[in-house]
């Protein structure tokens, strides 16, 4: 976490946030009596978002010389909080290629991300074993990952991340990010209703874009992920 903020401090973060109306999406997840993960439909509308708008896929690269470089396709970093050695440790994880996933495998994926031991997933393994060098040498991979390649940069760490502490009934008021943008999703109102914050890299792109990218989220949602998840009811009545 020291080696993630070190690099994030240098990042001009602006946050933003939006009220969802999501109740056509609350209601076809409970016709579809699966037990999907908001967080599963979640990456996948920022995925499917990111194919609507390339910009969500840009990074800002300042070394060796200042420039931005647009991945050929997303990879969700995804925040999970998860007990290591007696302690709450808070790790990420990338997932390629989150909007080819239905989101059945999309939630089983995350589910063993949450479960499965630490050294069956690559991304955790990697994470512990950099923290064990020392500082000088933590700081010059994280660098090398962050602005060495685009490509590799959005392999390991992601074009965008997905949080929450929805679970407490809490939201983020102030964020901080190395990468371009970050979605926190809070719980759904009674009236259909989801509160996100996003907070993104300014000098990728501005306050206009990011009131589109909320715009995308909400259309995504009461569109093709309904779209899916009538669709999984479907198939589950018919198997059934």
């Amino acid at each position: 976490m020291a080696d993630m903020l070190h690099f994030s401090h240098r990042v001009p973060v602006v946050a933003a946030e939006r009220i969802l109306r999501v109740r056509a999406t609350v209601e076809a997840r409970k016709k579809t009596g699966l037990a999907v993960s908001w967080g599963a439909m979640m990456v996948k509308t920022m995925a499917l978002v990111s194919q609507r708008l390339p910009e969500m896929r840009r990074a800002y690269l300042p070394y060796p010389w200042p420039r931005v470089y647009e991945a050929p396709y997303s990879v969700a970093s995804v925040i999970l909080d998860r007990e290591y050695e007696g302690e709450h440790a808070t790790l990420m994880a990338p997932v390629l290629y989150p909007e080819r996933l239905s989101l059945i495998n999309l939630d089983a994926k995350l589910n063993r991300l949450k479960t499965a031991p630490f050294h069956q997933i690559g991304s955790y393994r990697r994470l512990i074993r950099n923290t064990k060098f020392p500082l000088p040498i933590r700081r010059l991979l994280w660098s090398m990952g962050l602005f060495g390649s685009g490509l590799f940069r959005a392999r390991n760490f992601g074009t965008y991340a997905v949080n929450s502490i929805a679970g407490f009934r809490a939201r983020m008021l102030t964020m901080t990010t190395p990468i371009t943008s970050c979605l926190y999703y809070n719980p759904v109102t009674r009236d259909g209703e989801m509160a996100i914050q996003f907070a993104f890299d300014h000098r990728v792109f501005d306050g206009y874009l990011a009131g589109r990218v909320g715009s995308e989220i909400e259309r995504v949602l009461n569109n093709e992920i309904v779209a899916e998840l009538k669709s999984l009811g479907e198939t589950d009545r018919a198997a059934a």
